[in-house]
């Protein structure tokens, strides 16, 4: 096995005193589906979350001093800084296949019709989403730490929380979703590629903040 994926191995394994807090979601799910949300929106809405959740593993490295342990196993740190960004992907694909699994349920109980085309710009949008926080949190906890940096690593979920509550905001929103729904495939696409350039050059910065602090 390859050494982040033990790394990523070992974070799982970190957080699964964290598991209960996942349930959640289930709560979310059951919340949007009595409201009738899109699965679009509700994808979007568990990326938030699990990028919120995900980026515990932090404050228990810091808790726990876990990076001890880190330099016990004998990997590079290259191989500690794409573990962890590893577990977080892994993280929100299990949860996000999680929630469109319960999503569906809830939707046969309704009678409503979930299209596959919905499920995956949902999918190609949350991974945007999740991709924008996590991209700017994982550089921010490698070079300062989860203490120094919990408070700066807010600033994704708030300018996303900006986007829900303002009016001009929502008004924007809107107009961009209808144009959205006329261009899926490319939506799809764009926000996938733009998710995985982000990811790679948070990555990228995230070694070279965390060699500096080291």
């Amino acid at each position: 096995m390859r050494a982040f994926l033990k790394m990523a191995k070992l974070d799982f394994l970190t957080m699964k005193t964290q598991f209960f807090s996942y349930l959640s979601l289930v709560v979310i799910v059951l919340m949007f589906g009595f409201m009738k949300s899109s699965v679009i929106v509700l994808c979007i809405t568990s990326a938030w979350f699990i990028a919120l959740q995900a980026s515990n593993i932090f404050a228990i490295q810091e808790k726990n001093n876990l990076e001890r342990l880190y330099g016990s196993v004998s990997v590079e740190l290259n191989d500690i800084v794409l573990g962890r960004y590893a577990f977080m992907f892994l993280n929100y694909f299990i949860s996000f296949l999680a929630v469109i699994v319960l999503n569906f349920g809830f939707s046969l109980y309704q009678g409503i019709t979930v299209n596959v085309s919905d499920i995956m710009l949902g999918f190609s949008l949350s991974f945007l989403i999740f991709s924008i926080i996590t991209g700017i949190q994982m550089p921010l906890f490698f070079k300062m730490g989860y203490t120094k940096a919990k408070v700066w690593a807010l600033l994704p979920f708030l300018i996303v929380m900006a986007v829900v509550v303002i009016p001009s905001f929502i008004t924007a929103l809107s107009d961009l979703i209808q144009s959205i729904m006329v261009n899926q495939c490319a939506v799809i696409i764009i926000s996938i590629m733009a998710g995985c350039v982000i990811e790679f050059m948070s990555y990228k910065i995230a070694v070279i903040a965390y060699r500096k602090r080291k």
